[in-house]
């Protein structure tokens, strides 16, 4: 639960500061994927990873997590 947290307010801290860089489309995909990464990583360091997914690199969780949001956002325009 603290995870799913932790990804929530990443998400908004990170999309409100590549926001000022980038279209607001992209800033909010870019944000959910460094969010998942940041909180896979975390929660690898902690030796406590979401059970289905302990195999998983952050780096390609946050990958994919941050292409699922660009294309549902792409999608419900």
């Amino acid at each position: 639960m603290l995870g799913s947290l932790l990804v929530g307010f990443l998400a908004v801290v990170f999309q409100q500061a590549l926001g000022v860089y980038l279209p607001r489309h992209f800033a909010v995909s870019l944000a959910v994927g460094l969010a998942v990464a940041a909180t896979f990583w975390v929660l690898g360091l902690m030796k406590h990873p979401p059970m289905f997914l302990k195999d998983v690199h952050p780096l390609a969780a946050g990958l994919c997590a941050g292409l699922g949001v660009h294309i549902a956002r792409f999608w419900l325009r």
